[in-house]
């Protein structure tokens, strides 16, 4: 993925190497006042999402990174093979990884999420200035 076009507006942030968060796996930063949850996903995915679950503000650092679990009929479970969830240590409430909207819609809410490019080996979020910058 490509830095963002709007890169004037944005305050980068170098956060790890991209070898240490590979796919199944998450990682928490804290950047500037925002504390950020980075998830690594297959073909070399990442995505950064706000570390709260927007259900009841829950740290989603603190609970796990999982494929989908779907079921095609009656007591037939299987696991996506490629939508992946974060699910909250609460209430084992589940937002999708990418889009940070939950899986079951609560009115207007969803966790909000970041760009994030990988630059020279490196994961890189971007985080919009504040109006007041």
């Amino acid at each position: 993925m490509s830095a963002p076009e709007d890169t004037a507006r944005d305050l980068r942030h170098v956060v790890c190497p991209a070898e240490e968060l590979p796919a199944g796996r998450m990682r928490a930063f804290t950047l500037g006042a925002r504390r950020i949850l980075v998830v690594g996903l297959p073909g070399g995915e990442y995505n950064a999402v706000a570390d709260f679950c927007p259900h009841q503000r829950g740290p989603l650092s603190g609970g796990s990174l999982e494929r989908m679990w779907l079921a095609d009929e009656a007591n037939n479970h299987v696991q996506s093979a490629d939508r992946w969830v974060l699910i909250c240590p609460f209430h084992n409430f589940e937002m999708d990884a990418r889009t940070g909207c939950p899986v079951v819609p609560i009115g207007r809410s969803r966790a909000a999420t970041y760009p994030v490019a990988v630059e020279d080996g490196q994961i890189v979020v971007y985080l919009r200035k504040s109006r007041r910058t």
